[in-house]
């Protein structure tokens, strides 16, 4: 009974040793890097101080962060984040080109409608009798656009993909080196996903708009077999349902749509102004680098959703010389 005792006590005495020793193992208050060492350095994350930490260690390296910070330093980090919250409102959803509004000669494709509203750009069908490159009057980069030759079309495609790719790229290298997300540290790339995150309400987007104009369509033709019946004519336009595409079409996505739509990118906004701000402890230097690489990823963004557009466009162009197209000759 007495071997039995001390057995117990020798194996609880071990327990209490092993436990001691991972909790001493652990970054505490006592181990925070010195504050010039740790505040003042920017993009040093926290695997730099503590290499073979697990990655919860970087909610440590925040609280030493903010222990060590003088109370100015606070006031900066308050005010940088307050900067970063207001970029997915501004470059994300910035009116470029025209008020974002790209004509385009019919609907697109779901899929390439979907990326370019991701993108950022929302483009709009103009009327059948119109002159598609009037368009081009109306902004430079629209200009720009229909002076390139046929061939370079595909090619600032390629290049405006690659831009984009690599701008992403160096978001997640940004968020992986700063001081992360204090919505979840252990997770890298929140800023990144939410971009890529923007597919959702841009499918939803989509989806409930062609919902939209089948339900009007078919109440078009519903009026328009009434009125023949009772031996009327039925008059263009009478459908009170909106249809993006009009000249009266919104720069805001999902202005003209149902609730349901100005919702899901209502609530995906309020998400990125959410994970902007939580980016912890940036200096200065870390949020000029982030605003430009987020420039980065709004041009390349917009340039590849333009062109995306205008491709069937302009390859369909007859020649140099020609008359100016009408919609209704493109393809």
């Amino acid at each position: 009974m007495t071997n039995h005792r001390r057995t117990q006590q020798v194996l609880i005495g071990l327990w209490l040793l092993t436990l001691v020793t991972e909790v001493l193992a652990l970054p505490n208050d006592e181990t925070c890097p010195h504050a010039d060492e740790l505040v003042y350095s920017p993009f040093r994350p926290w695997f730099s101080f503590w290499p073979d930490s697990d990655r919860q260690a970087c909610w440590h390296f925040s609280s030493c962060l903010f222990i060590e910070a003088n109370e100015s330093r606070k006031q900066q980090f308050a005010a940088t984040a307050l900067v970063m919250g207001l970029v997915p409102l501004t470059l994300k959803d910035i009116a470029w080109p025209e008020r974002r509004l790209v004509p385009v000669s019919k609907k697109l494709p779901a899929l390439i409608e979907i990326l370019v509203l991701a993108l950022g750009l929302v483009p709009v069908v103009a009327p059948p009798d119109s002159d598609i490159r009037e368009a081009a009057d109306t902004s430079p980069v629209l200009r720009w656009a229909w002076k390139l030759p046929k061939k370079l079309v595909l090619v600032v495609i390629a290049a405006a993909t690659i831009l984009l790719l690599t701008s992403y790229g160096g978001l997640a290298v940004v968020e992986i080196y700063s001081k992360r997300s204090s919505l979840g540290c252990p997770f890298p790339v929140f800023v990144l996903m939410w971009h890529v995150v923007g597919l959702l309400p841009a499918t939803c987007h989509v989806v409930f708009h062609n919902m939209k104009q089948s339900w009007a369509k078919g109440r078009r033709e519903r009026v328009a077999s009434r009125l023949e019946k009772d031996g009327g004519v039925a008059k263009e336009g009478s459908s009170a349902v909106s249809v993006r595409g009009a000249p009266e079409s919104s720069a805001v996505q999902g202005a003209d749509e149902w609730w349901l739509v100005q919702l899901s990118w209502a609530i995906y906004y309020i998400a990125g102004t959410l994970i902007f701000t939580s980016i912890m402890g940036l200096t200065v230097i870390e949020l000029v680098v982030w605003v430009l690489i987020e420039f980065a990823v709004t041009g390349a963004s917009k340039l590849l959703a333009l062109f995306l557009c205008l491709k069937p466009v302009i390859l369909n162009y007859r020649a140099p010389d020609a008359p100016k197209p009408k919609l209704e000759s493109l393809h």
